[in-house]
Parts: structure tokens; sequence; C-alpha cells
């Protein structure tokens, strides 16, 4: 969190900074599960400053660990949130937070290879940021119930956050349709295919998460992200 820190306030790469993040992993607990937490934010610092190929080997690290620990397991949170719900919501987000970033770095390398997104995933879905913030956590919604959200009641809610993850579902959904090698005739079934996918999620889309931007002029930073995705 220093590194990051950092970042944001001196606005330059601390070498510092970054020997003792890899000192203090070198004393850690390495299976404990908030080294997946720890390796993530790392990843995400070294990738921003493109040290791409460390940012990378971290993301793999901090991936084996969370398959390793089970953490996409619903049982995960419970088991490790020491009847903390706000632990457990955190456990829930780190789960969901290496599956965006994992397909946001497939996507910016250009490779394509997403790591976890056909790892049958039973987490259920972070709730919205004020909720985690004030600490009154709701019973979590599980993926499912999103799945189904077109025949739920109209006071059924999602958070900006499982909306963000249905985008990346979606993105990842279009990719694995995609052959590996496409000629013209294919290409036109590619985009079609995807133009259908990114349609449905924004069919689906509530008329009050189509606007990142509420009336005070504050930004919905996680549906911003949602919204990227879909339409970049």
């Amino acid at each position: 969190m220093r590194l990051i820190g950092n970042i944001y306030a001196a606005r330059e790469w601390s070498a510092q900074l970054k020997e003792s993040v890899e000192s203090c992993f070198s004393e850690a607990n390495i299976a404990h599960p908030i080294m997946v937490q720890c390796r993530l934010l790392y990843s995400v610092a070294l990738f921003w400053y493109s040290y791409k190929i460390e940012a990378k080997q971290q993301m793999d690290l901090a991936v084996r660990l969370a398959l390793d620990l089970d953490m996409f397991q619903q049982e995960f949170a419970t088991a490790h949130g020491a009847e903390d719900p706000v632990l457990a919501e955190s456990w829930r987000r780190t789960w969901w937070q290496l599956y965006i970033i994992d397909a946001y770095y497939a996507g910016t390398l250009g490779t394509m290879n997403l790591t976890v997104v056909d790892v049958d995933a039973t987490v259920e879905l972070p709730c919205e940021e004020s909720e985690y913030e004030s600490g009154n956590i709701p019973k979590p919604k599980t993926l499912s119930d999103f799945d189904c959200r077109e025949f739920a009641s109209e006071d059924t809610s999602f958070s900006s956050f499982a909306y963000l993850i249905s985008a990346v579902r979606c993105a990842a959904l279009a990719i694995s349709t995609a052959p590996k090698i496409t000629n013209r005739e294919d290409s036109s079934q590619v985009i079609e295919n995807a133009d259908s996918i990114i349609e449905g999620w924004s069919l689906l889309l509530p008329q009050g998460r189509k606007q990142v931007m509420t009336k005070a002029g504050e930004i919905d930073e996680l549906l911003f992200q949602a919204h990227m995705l879909v339409n970049v």
C-alpha cells in the first residue's frame, strides 16, 4: 500500500519501496490468503509502470494461490471471514478482482489467455461500494441470481461490481466463441456474435445503470469500467 500510495503522491516509481515489498514477500507466509491480495495489488502497480513481465508473474502467483485455497468457492469467504461480514466481503471481492484484472491483462497484452474464466466459481457477488464502506453488508447474491435477473422482482437490485463482473463474463464469452484462426467469412460471424452478446448485456441493464455519472456529478467508477469494457 505504501508503494501504491507513493505512486499517487509522488507520481513516480520507487525502487526502494519495490525492494521493501519483495523483502516482505520473502518473509511472509506465502500460503496465507492475504498474499493473494498483496500480489494482486503489487501486480497492478508493476503493470501500470510497464513492468509487464514481473506483473504477469505476480498475477500468476496470485491466481495459483487463490485456486489452491479454493477462494472461488462460496464457502471460502465464510470459513476465512472470522464471523466478520466485512472480512468475508473482502475475500469475495478479492476473487472477483482477480478475475477482472486477469481479463484486463489478457485484453491489454493481446494474448486473450484468460486464466480463471473457466473456473466454476460459486463465490457470491460483491455488494455496493457504499454498503462495503459502511460495514453494513447485506445478504450476498449469487451468480445464479444475477443470471435470472430478468425474472426477478422489481425491487431486486445488483451492485455496480456485479455488472462489471457481468461485462467481463460477456467479453470472455465473445472471445471464447471466436476461432483461433479466422478468415474473412469468419470475421463477420465473430463480430455478429460479439454484438449479440454485448447487446444482451445492454438490454438487461437497469435504467439507473445506463449512466455512469450521477446528478451530483459523481462517477460510478465500477460502472464506468463495465461500460468501457463492452463499448471499446
